[in-house]
């Protein structure tokens, strides 16, 4: 009666092992049936008593993955197209990469589900493999998810899982560093002993060069890998640049290197916005240089652009920091000086005044160069951006017709 007992005790565990085994079978393979199944069967890759290879496909695709994880999406959807046959350890990194895809906010769970779907092929795997830093860094990210989502306790054994795993790895290391120390001191004295001997010598040089040649071979790949690798980076750094000039470029005057018509509208609109918004104060100046086309005539374009630039470079040293000063047409200036007021905005258009009139000799241009300037505060025309500009637009004709080289404050009277 007791070994009936036992006999069906033991059938019992023996069917619950069959059915283990067959759900951890499914469950890998429904995982990664979009690359070939392993060239080995499940059980002789379970034994874990051999360090698995690992294409160096996978490997740079995990380090890309950590940066770079929209270029990961494509190279892994390249990896799978290209119906290669997998290992566990290769299955492993294959789910810490799309973990690594997958991590963005709102998305933890996915993370959590790739790493444990790795984590589960531990069993399959070398010790040794299992504890380098390709493979312990799952439970390290794992850990850093659960604490993102606050739970301490899960990403406590995760984390000392990986301290575990990586003591063990530097462990490891160094009584491997050990060894080749050992290996390379008995080589050293073997060579001494051996250099008595000519034709092992020979044998010994031989071996030597073969180990050289490899090794040439093998740098001259790594300088390949890194000089595509720097080509790509360039190309994407020169990219970058152009979009950023170009940016640039749309938003700037090409002469004076002020901001355009187009940037100023735009900072306008938005600070007389804030400015209503907040009940704050803002004034605006339209400069225009006294008989540019004169100067232009008589001298030509050349001057004439020096004459701009000067402008603009004093007008500039006027203006304080938050200011905006830009270059809206040929001889035209226009400024928005944010939080100040009308006597402000009017000690700073005479300074520009100023500078222009007493340093234009200096900077060795044809004859003295004057600006006129009109002034429009927001009280004058709260409605929009436009008709404020348009009032000091006024206000600067208003300074021509009373001799130029002035500065006038825009009236409402001004409009008949």
């Amino acid at each position: 009666m007791v070994v009936s007992n036992i006999k069906i005790l033991i059938l019992i565990l023996f069917l619950l092992l069959i059915s283990s085994y067959g759900a951890i079978a499914n469950e890998v393979s429904e995982q990664e049936q979009i690359f070939q199944q392993p060239s080995l069967p499940l059980a002789k890759q379970e034994s874990s008593t051999v360090v698995l290879s690992v294409d160096e496909k996978v490997l740079s695709l995990k380090k890309l993955s950590e940066h770079d994880a929209v270029a990961a999406q494509v190279r892994l959807q390249q990896l799978q197209q290209a119906g290669l046959g997998l290992n566990q350890a290769e299955y492993y990194l294959l789910h810490v990469i799309r973990a690594n895809i997958a991590n963005v906010r709102g998305q933890e769970h996915k993370v959590i589900n790739w790493l444990n779907k790795a984590i589960k092929l531990e069993p399959y795997l070398h010790e040794k493999q299992l504890n380098s830093p390709d493979f312990a860094d799952a439970h390290l990210m794992l850990a850093d998810i659960y604490q993102q989502q606050g739970f301490y306790q899960q990403a406590f054994d995760a984390k000392k899982k990986y301290i575990k795993k990586y003591s063990a790895h530097l462990k490891a290391q160094n009584s491997l560093r050990v060894k080749r120390l050992n290996e390379k001191y008995q080589l050293e004295r073997k060579r001494e002993e051996n250099e008595l001997l000519s034709q092992s010598s020979e044998l010994k040089r031989f071996e030597l060069t073969r180990v050289e040649s490899q090794r040439n071979q093998q740098n001259i790949n790594i300088a390949f890998i890194l000089l595509a690798g720097l080509l790509f980076f360039f190309l994407i750094l020169r990219q970058f640049k152009i979009r950023r000039q170009l940016k640039l470029l749309a938003r700037t005057d090409s002469l004076t290197q002020l901001a355009n018509r187009r940037a100023f509208f735009t900072t306008g609109y938005h600070l007389m916005a804030q400015a209503i918004s907040d009940k704050s104060e803002l004034c605006v100046l339209m400069i225009d240089i006294d008989h540019f086309k004169a100067t232009n005539d008589n001298f030509g374009h050349d001057i004439g652009d020096r004459v701009i630039c000067l402008v603009a470079d004093l007008a500039g040293e006027a203006m304080r920091s938050r200011d905006i000063l830009a270059r809206i047409g040929g001889e035209e200036f226009a400024a928005i000086l944010p939080d100040a007021t009308v006597d402000q905005a009017r000690a700073i258009a005479e300074r520009i005044r100023e500078k222009v009139q007493s340093n234009s000799e200096q900077k060795n241009v044809s004859d003295t160069v004057t600006v006129s300037i009109g002034l429009a505060s927001i009280n004058d025309a709260r409605e929009n951006f436009d008709l404020l500009l348009h009032a000091a637009d006024l206000a600067m004709y208003q300074a021509k017709k009373q001799g130029r080289n002035c500065v006038y404050n825009y009236s409402p009277t001004d409009q008949e």
